[in-house]
C-alpha cells in the first residue's frame, strides 16, 4: 500500500494495531510513528486503538498519555480505558476512571462495568464490587449479563465466601458456565467444605464432561480424607472417560520471536528453554538501560 502511494485510513491503522499485540513493542511503536505521519493521531478510533495497544504492551503510561490527549471520547474510548487499567492490574486509577466518565462522559454500558468489576476483584474490594452490582439497573439502566455474575462469584469465591456465591448461583437467571462452578469448587475444596465439593463436582461433570477439574479435585479431597479407594475410584473414571488433563500455555515475544511455554515445562524439562528466554529478556533489558543511559 505504502509502496504504491495510498495513504492509509483511520480503519486500515486500526486493523493493524489490533494485530501487534504478540509482536514485539518496536513493530507498534513505527506504526504509532505512521499514524502521527499521517496525521490520524487525534481520530477516535485510531487513538483508541492504540491506547488499546499499549495496554496490551503493558506500557500503561503511553495509554494514559494517549487517552488524555484525545479531544473526543467516545464511550469505546472510555471501555477501553478501563479494560486496560483493569487487565493491567491498575485498581485505583480504573476507579478514578469510571468515576470521572459518570461526571464527563456518556452512559456506562456493560462492558464498562465489566471492567470495574474486574478491577474490584483484582484489587479484592469485595464490597465496593457488590454495591456495583446491586445497584447496575438502578443506577444505570443495565441488566446484569452473565459475565458480571462471573466476575461476582469468583470475587467472593476468592474471598473465601463460596456460600453467598452458591446463593448468587441459584438466584440468577442464566445457566452456570463451566468458569462459574470451577471457582465455586475451588473456593469448597480450599475450605474443606467435602459435601459442597461433591455437589459442584457433579454438576460441573454434567456440563463439562471431559473437563480433569473436577475428578482432580475431588481425588485430592478424597486423599486428604484419606479415602483412598475413593482416589482410586475417580481415577479410573477418568481413565474410562479418557479425561485429559488441560495444561496451560503462555505466550512471550522478544523482538521477532514469539514463545510458547507450557505448565510444568520447569519442573518436567529442567527449563532449558525458559532460561534461554530469561537471558534473552536480561539482554533486552541491558540494551534498554544502556539506551537510557
Amino acid at each position: 500500500m505504502l509502496r504504491d502511494d495510498i495513504r492509509p485510513t483511520e480503519f486500515t491503522l486500526s486493523c493493524i494495531l489490533s494485530s501487534l499485540s504478540l509482536l514485539p513493542v518496536e513493530r507498534g511503536t513505527l506504526v504509532h510513528a505512521l499514524v502521527i505521519k499521517s496525521g490520524l493521531e487525534l481520530d477516535a478510533i485510531v487513538a483508541s486503538t492504540l491506547v488499546e495497544m499499549y495496554f496490551k504492551f503493558g506500557l500503561v503510561d503511553f495509554a494514559v498519555e494517549i487517552f488524555n490527549k484525545m479531544v473526543q471520547r467516545d464511550l469505546i474510548s472510555w471501555n477501553t480505558m478501563i479494560m486496560g487499567l483493569a487487565d493491567n492490574g491498575r485498581v485505583v486509577e480504573t476507579l478514578d476512571t469510571f468515576r470521572e466518565l459518570l461526571e464527563k462522559g456518556p452512559l456506562p454500558d456493560q462492558i464498562t462495568l465489566v471492567g470495574v468489576l474486574l478491577a474490584c476483584q483484582y484489587g479484592g474490594l469485595v464490597e465496593d464490587a457488590l454495591a456495583i452490582f446491586s445497584e447496575m439497573e438502578s443506577s444505570y439502566g443495565i441488566k446484569p449479563s452473565k459475565e458480571h455474575y462471573s466476575r461476582i462469584i469468583e470475587l467472593l469465591c476468592q474471598d473465601g465466601r463460596p456460600y453467598e456465591a452458591v446463593d448468587i448461583v441459584e438466584a440468577m437467571c442464566y445457566e452456570p458456565d463451566s468458569s462459574i462452578l470451577e471457582s465455586v469448587l475451588c473456593a469448597c475444596a480450599i475450605l474443606g467444605d467435602f459435601r459442597l465439593a461433591t455437589r459442584i463436582a457433579k454438576s460441573l461433570v454434567e456440563l463439562e464432561p471431559q473437563s480433569s477439574l473436577s475428578y482432580l479435585i475431588l481425588a485430592w479431597m478424597y486423599e486428604m480424607r484419606g479415602q483412598w479407594g475413593d482416589v482410586v475410584r475417580v481415577k479410573k473414571t477418568m481413565e474410562g472417560k479418557r479425561v485429559k488433563k488441560v495444561i496451560g500455555c503462555s505466550l512471550i515475544g522478544i523482538r521477532n520471536t514469539v514463545y510458547s511455554f507450557e505448565a510444568n515445562q520447569l519442573q518436567h524439562h529442567g527449563g532449558r528453554d525458559i532460561y534461554f528466554v530469561l537471558r534473552l529478556l536480561n539482554w533486552e533489558m541491558e540494551d534498554e538501560i544502556d539506551f537510557c543511559l
